[in-house]
């Protein structure tokens, strides 16, 4: 005896049938991102340790950390007496030094450079050695005087002392 099934009964199956096909397509989309997230979010840990080379008697080196840990970075303070060899060490060009040298990645941060300018850095990229603010411009972060606010430049360079532009600030 042949059964015979209902076009109704047809329908019903296949759309059961879809619904456990999309089910487990979101799932596997549920499980791609949730894999996605871990791996930004451990990524993201890993440039926001930040270590910072600096003098024992700089002030305003202790102040740009805090601006850095407001910023969410996580700061590994390393106290030298010797700034210079750390900034041979990591070729910060003269003309670019400041009072302290930061290393992220596979960046160098030289002196008052903004949170948001590091951030930046990390999220773009750029095929260069680092960052920097010369010298210790009033109103940078680290050296904020009321409300004075000296116009300053962050510099790109590269390996090769090439500089750029990289921000302006007033």
């Amino acid at each position: 005896m042949r059964h015979q099934v209902s076009k109704s009964k047809i329908f019903v199956v296949s759309l059961a049938i879809a619904g456990l096909v999309l089910a487990g397509c979101s799932a596997a989309k549920e499980t791609d991102l949730a894999a996605t997230e871990n791996v930004s979010s451990a990524q993201a840990a890993l440039v926001s340790e930040i270590t910072v080379f600096r003098s024992p008697t700089c002030s305003c080196c202790g102040q740009w950390i805090a601006h850095a840990e407001a910023a969410g970075f996580q700061v590994k303070d390393e106290i030298t007496e010797d700034m210079s060899a750390i900034k041979q060490q990591y070729g910060v060009p003269d003309s670019l030094s400041s009072c302290h040298t930061t290393v992220v990645g596979d960046y160098v941060i030289e002196g008052h450079v903004p949170a948001a300018d590091v951030r930046r850095l990390l999220t773009e990229k750029p095929d260069i050695a680092g960052i920097a603010v010369p010298g210790m411009p009033v109103g940078s972060p680290g050296m904020e005087s009321g409300d004075s606010v000296e116009p300053y430049t962050v510099f790109s360079f590269t390996e090769s002392g090439e500089t750029a532009a990289f921000s302006e600030h007033s």
